[in-house]
């Protein structure tokens, strides 16, 4: 049995990252940050804060372009970006895979969702790839005071399903929310460029339970 077929067997609970994880958005929010940062004159490298939540990569692409913001000018960039990833919705699509898997992995497991988005941003991408309802519970950067690669979001799924860590998996593709999941204690798969994909797992999850 290979390495993701030995974290897939025997495991009650499925968390899964959204962004860059089951959703290809990379192209949404980087447009979202460049146009909400624009009127700064400020270059979005979107790779350098893929995983963290908006207000987290508002405030390191500042830092970076060596300028400086009030609460009050973050909470108003932090709105303007998500109103622009918002109104490109229609623009998101799965990552290649991702849906089958669910699919698959909801017959035999429970699946939560950990995601650095906002409430509303996740539940209109789960909208988009129709997976709305798939999982429960959901935790976004709405319900935590701290987002990855702080377990807090990853201990809250853990709290709400009453399930213990050795018993969960998390999908991830960032390295934010992979330190997330370790400090958390929970076991994780990569997903993506350098990981696994999801066709690979679902041939190993339909392995694991048959």
């Amino acid at each position: 049995m290979d390495a993701p077929e030995r974290l897939l067997a025997d495991r009650r609970l499925f968390i899964f990252d959204l962004d860059g994880t089951l959703a290809d958005t990379s192209p949404v929010h980087a447009a979202a940050f460049r146009a909400a940062l624009a009127p700064r004159g400020i270059q979005v490298d979107y790779a350098s804060v893929a995983g963290l939540t908006t207000l987290q990569a508002m405030e390191i692409l500042i830092a970076q372009a060596g300028q400086s913001a009030s609460t009050a000018d973050l909470a108003a960039l932090v709105a303007d970006k998500r109103a622009a990833a918002r109104s490109n919705m229609a623009e998101i699509r799965e990552i290649a895979g991702a849906s089958a898997f669910v699919s698959r992995a909801a017959v035999h497991h429970r699946l939560a969702l950990c995601t650095s988005a906002a409430r509303m941003t996740a539940e209109a991408t789960l909208e988009t790839l129709e997976l709305a309802g798939r999982f429960d519970p959901i935790i976004t950067a709405d319900d935590v005071a701290h987002g990855k690669p702080s377990p807090e979001g990853f201990l809250a799924v853990l709290n709400r399903a009453a399930v213990g860590a050795s018993d969960a998996l998390v999908f991830e593709d960032s390295d934010a929310g992979l330190a997330a999941a370790a400090a958390a204690g929970i076991d994780a798969v990569r997903i993506g460029e350098g990981g696994s994909h999801w066709d690979e797992l679902a041939a190993d999850l339909a392995r694991v339970t048959a």
